[in-house]
């Protein structure tokens, strides 16, 4: 079978299942997984080939250097001079004990990363943008720079979307080079359950999944979670994730007293996550363009998630999610920032509950005849085989 390596700093990322899901999904490649770190194995079981690039004590050395100095000063990335590189002997023993025909770099700064060991093999090269790489980066004048090469010299671009497409023709990449790769699940794993309504005394649990990031959007779902609980009063909010904003975050719900309906469980296991989903009656992610730029690029995989487990969705217009549901039948989808609409939309959902169940079986629908990894694996393989000049069997 054709071998083709994988590259990000660590497999597997907690929030990065939208990876985890096509690698695993695979089945006429072999996927070689090359990293600066292994994490979470414990959580992604991974039956093939991973390979970290350092050990444990100079990795967290380097990202105590990277956090002093990439995220004040722009300095990670520099071209030639990065902290980490994937163009060391390991990789290239790698590639060449496993055969490699195709190199795959996850996220637009891996791909040009990657572009000093394209040079050294003469491997064709496969880029996937997923958020920040297109949405940030190229505020940056020597990130633009660094894509004109990674655009000159990649062979494929790779997004989830029709926003993220244009995106990054808007930035200088061919159109004959780039292609639509949806975010897919592996749909049987995730339980569906008909929403019904409740009884008058029953809490309804909304859901919200995501880091502390503002981009995200939590402020703006707890603005509107308390503009709903002032008619309803059974509404409880409860919210899996942590971060940078976790402080504000805090300080709001207390501000506006809304600890006795809200509950913050932190970050928690995919697992728990898929619970949590199959618990909850309405799932709420209002995604924004943040102030420095930063945007989902695509659109947050936790609302396929929320879809597929049957939950309705309130969020934005926001990037490409109104390409990931069905807008108005699916999910109810306000303008960014719109804190009444949104509002308006919880308590609509809260006065008609019996469009709950018609609202799920819709979203399960489309998640499973568009996004489902099963189906979507097949074209990602067939790029791969075309690449490396093989034909598929």
């Amino acid at each position: 079978m054709l071998a083709v390596a994988q590259f990000r700093r660590a497999f597997f990322l907690s929030t990065e299942t939208f990876i985890y899901n096509y690698l695993r999904a695979l089945r006429r490649v072999v996927p070689i997984c090359i990293a600066f770190q292994k994490t979470n194995l414990e959580q992604f079981p991974f039956e093939h080939p991973l390979v970290e690039l350092y050990s444990w004590s100079i990795w967290n050395r380097g990202m105590r250097w990277v956090r002093g100095g990439f995220w004040k000063k722009e300095s990670y990335f520099k071209e030639k001079e990065s902290y980490f590189k994937y163009d060391l002997p390991k990789t290239f023993e790698t590639l060449e004990s496993h055969n490699v025909r195709v190199l795959h770099a996850h996220f637009g700064f891996t791909g040009s990363l990657i572009l000093e060991v394209k040079h050294e093999t003469g491997l064709p090269l496969v880029t996937t943008f997923y958020g920040a790489d297109i949405s940030v980066l190229p505020r940056s004048e020597k990130w633009l720079r660094a894509y004109e090469h990674l655009f000159a010299e990649g062979d494929l671009f790779l997004v989830e979307g029709p926003y993220m497409r244009h995106r990054l023709l808007e930035l200088g990449c061919r159109a004959e080079r780039v292609s639509i790769q949806r975010i897919a699940l592996p749909v049987y794993r995730y339980p569906f359950r008909r929403r019904l309504p409740k009884g008058k005394s029953d809490k309804v649990r909304v859901l919200f999944c995501g880091t502390f990031r503002e981009k995200k959007g939590l402020s703006f779902a707890l603005d509107a979670v308390r503009y709903a609980h002032e008619r309803f009063s059974n509404l409880e909010f409860r919210i899996i994730g942590d971060g940078e904003l976790r402080s504000q975050i805090e300080e709001k719900i207390d501000r506006y007293q809304m600890n006795s309906y809200t509950i913050l469980l932190g970050f928690q296991s995919h697992q728990r996550m898929i619970e949590e989903m199959d618990a909850a009656d309405i799932f709420i992610h209002p995604s924004v363009i943040a102030a420095n730029g930063d945007s989902e690029g695509g659109a947050p995989t936790t609302i396929l998630e929320a879809q597929v487990c049957g939950l309705p969705v309130v969020s934005t217009t926001h990037a490409d999610i109104p390409s990931i549901v069905v807008p108005g039948e699916s999910a109810m989808l306000a303008p960014e920032r719109d804190v009444v609409t949104l509002g308006n939309y919880l308590c609509t959902l809260l006065s008609e509950p019996e469009r709950w169940a018609e609202m799920g079986m819709l979203g399960r629908s489309f998640v499973e005849r568009y996004h489902n990894v099963a189906t979507e694996i097949g074209p990602l393989e067939e790029r791969y085989y075309t690449l490396a000049g093989i034909k598929m069997a």
